[in-house]
């Protein structure tokens, strides 16, 4: 009987193990991988750390550039990883141009082979950004459907002196900020413009927050249910950790939000829908014209939550084909009407409506939220 049992026993653990098929990662590494390096993936089976920290074993040198690993898993398990060399920040980047891959996902339903040609490492291509910007990807919130990564640059003195708190500047659009992971191949260059600022003694020093959009960009930088979540993150989920992590100064005085197009929409919004958060906004070519809230209304009848506040508002002469211009123009009317409003507005008649023009006048913002004390 006892042998009976074994059998059984044995035969219905073979057939569990039959329902486990296996994924194997090749790696062909760019050449600039550090020889000393290992590649590893990170994503969401236990093996791969739960997107927490990569924690598998590195796959095998195979060759000189090339990388192999082999993984278990039982019969139609969802699948999602990244490739690594041990950390977010050495991730592994695709198409030449600084684009961080969306993770890989499948089904796995039989044994399959997954080819990665990687360009570049992050942490190797960021070297052209200056000063130093740490990353925390994959940002989840309670109020949003998406994750999104969130990058930030810490101003030039924030490792020499560990004593010193630092305003904060909040930034939609995150990724176009400091190098070339959009769609226009452009960038706000916004890390050289601040460091040079700030090593000239022209403004005060402050931390960068970049926050990357998501699929859901037009709806959340809206006056939507949508745009309310996204603030709420920011406000209540963002900032906390933020404050938390870094030496920031927390108060309302020191703390500032900025974007462009939707962006500055969106940025114009936390300033009214938060005034006890933000007390400074710059919303540059902002599209009032698209808003699907009540934005305009609202300041028509109401401008006390902007009172004490500091708001940059700007537009091109060329900003696409629509109404940039005029909403812009109204606003700044509206605004101009109540003295407890510091209000700096500015026309570009030649600027078009992209990240090159943006960059190109940041300076003024920058100046006129951050004078140097």
């Amino acid at each position: 009987m006892n042998k009976i049992l074994v059998i059984i026993m044995l035969v219905l653990t073979i057939q569990v193990y039959a329902q486990d098929v296996n994924l194997t990662i090749r790696v062909n590494a760019p050449a600039n991988t550090p020889p000393q390096d290992s590649i590893l993936p990170i994503g969401n089976q236990g093996i791969w750390g739960f997107w927490i920290y990569p924690k598998s074993k590195a796959l095998k040198k195979v060759d000189n550039n090339i990388w192999k690993g082999v993984y278990s898993f039982p019969k139609d398990t969802d699948l999602e990883f990244k490739i690594t060399r041990g950390s977010y920040f050495k991730e592994a980047l695709y198409n030449g141009n600084g684009h961080s891959a969306q993770p890989i996902k499948l089904k796995i339903t039989k044994d399959t082979t997954v080819v990665l040609n990687p360009s570049n490492w992050n942490d190797i291509y960021q070297r052209s950004i200056v000063g130093t910007v740490r990353y925390h990807h994959n940002f989840s919130s309670t109020y949003l459907r998406n994750t999104r990564n969130v990058v930030v640059w810490l101003p030039p003195s924030y490792e020499e002196n560990p004593k010193k708190s630092y305003p904060v500047l909040y930034a939609n659009d995150g990724q176009n900020l400091f190098d070339h992971t959009n769609l226009s191949g452009s960038e706000w260059r916004m890390d050289e413009i601040a460091d040079s600022l700030m090593r000239k003694g022209e403004i005060e020093e402050f931390i960068i927050v970049g926050i990357a959009n998501t699929k859901d960009r037009w709806i959340e930088y809206n006056g939507t249910p949508e745009g309310e979540n996204y603030l709420k993150f920011i406000v209540t989920e963002l900032k906390p950790f933020i404050d938390k992590t870094y030496r920031s100064k927390t108060d309302k005085s020191n703390t500032a939000i900025i974007g462009s197009s939707m962006g500055g929409l969106i940025s114009f919004y936390a300033l009214y829908d938060y005034p006890d958060i933000f007390s400074k906004a710059a919303c540059l070519s902002s599209g009032f014209f698209f808003d699907d809230g009540d934005i305009m209304s609202k300041i028509k009848s109401d401008l006390s939550p902007f009172h004490n506040s500091k708001i940059y508002l700007d537009c091109g002469g060329k900003d696409l084909d629509y109404d940039f211009l005029p909403t812009n123009r109204m606003v700044k009317e509206l605004l101009n009407n109540d003295k407890q409003i510091s209000v700096l507005y500015e026309e570009f008649p030649e600027d078009p409506h992209n990240e090159v023009a943006w960059s190109s006048r940041l300076d003024i913002p920058f100046k006129f939220l951050f004078p140097k004390k």
